[in-house]
């Protein structure tokens, strides 16, 4: 058990590094292919939690989920945990971490969020991170 613990310890202390870059979908005209850009194309915003943890047999995993065939968009889909923003979101890990605990019951209290990652563009025109 000290071997796994000590190899999750050394991957938190790598993406606690991890600087993402400015979200090239921000609105922001300094991160916007041209000022007149920024403007133009205002993504919704959504996260997701890459949540990590060792199972029994202390093999490190990642936790899916598998969305409800009867659902519109994804449906039948494996994700990660996560989903669109709301107004009371205070940034995008309190949006994943809400909706971690709204889709899988994942109590908050028991996540340690280390790093942000890259937004990237979903297919339907979401802002993920």
């Amino acid at each position: 058990m000290e071997k796994e613990r000590t190899s999750i310890e050394a991957l938190i202390r790598r993406l606690r590094l991890h600087q993402a870059p400015p979200s090239p979908y921000s609105g922001d005209p300094s991160t916007a292919a041209t000022p007149a850009a920024a403007n133009l194309f205002q993504p919704r915003r959504a996260a997701v939690l890459v949540c990590l943890f060792h199972d029994a047999a202390g093999e490190l995993r990642v936790l899916l989920t598998k969305r409800a065939s009867s659902l519109s968009t994804h449906s039948g889909e494996v994700a990660l945990p996560g989903g669109k923003a709301e107004e009371g979101d205070a940034d995008d890990a309190a949006t994943a971490l809400r909706e971690a605990k709204e889709e899988i019951g994942l109590d908050p209290t028991l996540v340690t969020v280390v790093s942000s990652l890259e937004h990237f563009l979903s297919k339907l025109s979401w802002k993920v991170a």
